[in-house]
C-alpha cells in the first residue's frame, strides 16, 4: 500500500513538472496579470521602491503603448500590483540599479524574491526566486539573458550594426553569399549555446529557438544593405538579386515556421510579415490579437477608421475583442466629428461619358475657370483627411469667394458613410469610380499612393502644385497663399 502510495505521488510530481516545463498557449483574458514579490532589506541602502514597465498588447497607437507604474515596498519589502495585460507579456522590473524581464499572465500571478545581497556575489538569476505562472521558465528568461544566451539581444546588435554600416566590414565575404553565411553561422551558433547549457529547461529552450527561427527570418531581406548592394551594377543584376531574395524568403516560409504556438510569445511585440511573400500560417491562439493589434495601429497611429468590411471582420472573427477595437475606433470617429449647419456643401457629378478618361482632370477643373481650385482627393475612413476638413473649416468659409474647393472621394468609400459626412465639408464633392480614380492619379505630379492628396489649380485650369500629406493649417495657408494672388 504503502508504495503504490509513494509511485502515485511520484507520478503526480512528474505530471506537475511536465506541466511547467512547456509555455502554455497563449490565450486571450479581461483580468489582469498579478506581480508580486519581496525585496529581502540589505541594510539602510535597501530601496523602497521598483519600477514596471510593459508594452500593451494590441495597443491603439494613442499614447497608451507602453505602460509604467512605481510600486511602493512595504515594511517587509513586499509589494503587489495588477498590470493591465490581455495576453501574456514580457514586464521590465527594475529595482535600483538592478533590472530584469519576467513574463506575467492575465489572471495569474507572477512572484519573485529578490536578495540583492546574494545577487552582488553570485549574480542575478540566482538571487532570485520565482513563484506561480512560469517560473522555471522566468527563472531560465533571467539566467540565459545573464549569460548572452538570449537570440533576441544577438540579432538586434547585428541590426544595429547593419543600420550604422558596420556589419559590411565584418563579414568574412563581402557577397551575398558571404551575408547568408554569416546569418547561417549565428543562427547554428545561437542553437548550439542553447543545447549546450544544461540549466535551460524546456520551455525556454523552446522560446530561444523559435526567437533564432523568427529573428533569422527578419534578416533575409536586408542582405542589400549589409552587403551595400555589392556586384549590383546595374537594375537587371539588381532584379535578379530582388527574385532571388524573394526565393530564399518563400524557402524560409515552406515549412510554417510562424505555425509554432511558441512564436505567439515572441512575435507579440514585433509581428512583422512585411517579408513574407507566401500567405503566413499563424496560431489559433495569436490570430486575433494579431488582427486586434493591426487595427489598433490602424486607429491609432495611421488614424484611419475602420472600413465596413473591417468592422464587420471585427464583429464576426474577435468575440473576445471587439468591443475594445470598436471602442477605439468610436473614440477616433468622435475626435474626428463635427457639425456644419452653413449649408455650403454640394454634391456633384462627372458629365456622362466620363469613366476612365485621360483627360478627367480637365474635366473636373473645367466648371470652376476664372478662379484658383483646392482639389482635395479623400477617403471616408481616412482620420487624418477628416481631420483637415475639421481644422479647415473656419478659413474654408472665410475663403469661399476666392477660391473653389473641390473635394473628390471614391467608392474605395462607403457610400453611406461619404453622404453622411459631406454635408459638414464645405465645397462641391465628387465620388468617382476605382476606375476614374485611378485616370486622376495618372494625371497629378506627386505620390497618389495615400490620402489626403492635395491639388492647386491656377485661375486658368493649369496644375500650381500637387502634395499628399496635411500638416496644420499654417502650412496649407502658405501653400494656398500663391494662387489666391
Amino acid at each position: 500500500m504503502k508504495k503504490t502510495i509513494i509511485l502515485a505521488l511520484l507520478s503526480l510530481i512528474a505530471v506537475a513538472g511536465y506541466a511547467q516545463k512547456h509555455l502554455p498557449e497563449i490565450s486571450y483574458s479581461k483580468k489582469p496579470a498579478v506581480l508580486s514579490g519581496r525585496i529581502i532589506k540589505d541594510g539602510a541602502e535597501s530601496p523602497d521602491t521598483i519600477y514596471l514597465r510593459c508594452l500593451q498588447p494590441y495597443n491603439s497607437g494613442m499614447g497608451d503603448a507602453l505602460w509604467r507604474t512605481a510600486v511602493a515596498l512595504d515594511g517587509e519589502g513586499k509589494f503587489k500590483v495588477d498590470i493591465p495585460m490581455h495576453m501574456t507579456t514580457a514586464c521590465t522590473v527594475r529595482i535600483g540599479d538592478l533590472h530584469f524581464n519576467c513574463y506575467v499572465v492575465p489572471g495569474k500571478e507572477v512572484s519573485f524574491i529578490l536578495n540583492p545581497r546574494k545577487q552582488k556575489v553570485k549574480g542575478l538569476s540566482a538571487a532570485l526566486t520565482f513563484d506561480g505562472e512560469l517560473p522555471q521558465f522566468n527563472r531560465d528568461f533571467v539566467y540565459a539573458q545573464e549569460r548572452g544566451i538570449d537570440p533576441t539581444g544577438i540579432y538586434l546588435d547585428i541590426e544595429q550594426k547593419r543600420n550604422m554600416g558596420q556589419l559590411h566590414s565584418e563579414l568574412p565575404e563581402k557577397s551575398e553569399k558571404g551575408y547568408f553565411n554569416y546569418l547561417d553561422t549565428v543562427r547554428e551558433r545561437i542553437d548550439k549555446m542553447i543545447d549546450t547549457d544544461k540549466h535551460i529547461g524546456t520551455a525556454y529552450r523552446e522560446f530561444a529557438k523559435a526567437v533564432n527561427v523568427y529573428m533569422y527570418g527578419s534578416m533575409i531581406p536586408f542582405c542589400g544593405q549589409a552587403i551595400q548592394h555589392a556586384g549590383f551594377d546595374d537594375e537587371a543584376a539588381y532584379d535578379a538579386y530582388a527574385e532571388r531574395l524573394r526565393s530564399r524568403c518563400d524557402q524560409y516560409m515552406q515549412g510554417d515556421p510562424w505555425s509554432n504556438p511558441v512564436l505567439s510569445y515572441v512575435m507579440w511585440h514585433t509581428p512583422d510579415m512585411s517579408y513574407a511573400t507566401r500567405p503566413v500560417k499563424l496560431p489559433d491562439s495569436y490570430q486575433q490579437c494579431y488582427l486586434a493589434s493591426k487595427y489598433m495601429e490602424q486607429i491609432g497611429y495611421q488614424k484611419m477608421l475602420l472600413s465596413v468590411a473591417q468592422l464587420d471582420t471585427v464583429r464576426t472573427l474577435m468575440p473576445e475583442l471587439d468591443s475594445v477595437v470598436l471602442a477605439y475606433n468610436d473614440r477616433l470617429e468622435q475626435e474626428l466629428s463635427f457639425i456644419n449647419k452653413q449649408g455650403l456643401s454640394r454634391v456633384c457629378s462627372l458629365p456622362d461619358g466620363a469613366s476612365g478618361m485621360d483627360d478627367i482632370l480637365s474635366v473636373l477643373v473645367k466648371p470652376y475657370l476664372g478662379r484658383p481650385v483646392l482639389l482635395d482627393l479623400w477617403e471616408t475612413t481616412c482620420g487624418i483627411c477628416r481631420m483637415a476638413f475639421k481644422e479647415m473649416h473656419e478659413k474654408k468659409m472665410e475663403l469661399a469667394g476666392r477660391i473653389h474647393f473641390v473635394n473628390i472621394a471614391s467608392e474605395n468609400s462607403d457610400s453611406a458613410t461619404w453622404q453622411s459626412l459631406i454635408p459638414n465639408y464645405v465645397g462641391d464633392h465628387y465620388r468617382l469610380t476605382k476606375q476614374q480614380l485611378q485616370a486622376l492619379h495618372r494625371q497629378l505630379p506627386c505620390d497618389t499612393s495615400g490620402v489626403p492628396i492635395f491639388v492647386l489649380i491656377n485661375a486658368d485650369g493649369t496644375i500650381h502644385h500637387a502634395f499628399s500629406g496635411w500638416g496644420n493649417i499654417d502650412k496649407m495657408m502658405k501653400e494656398i497663399s500663391p494662387v489666391l494672388k
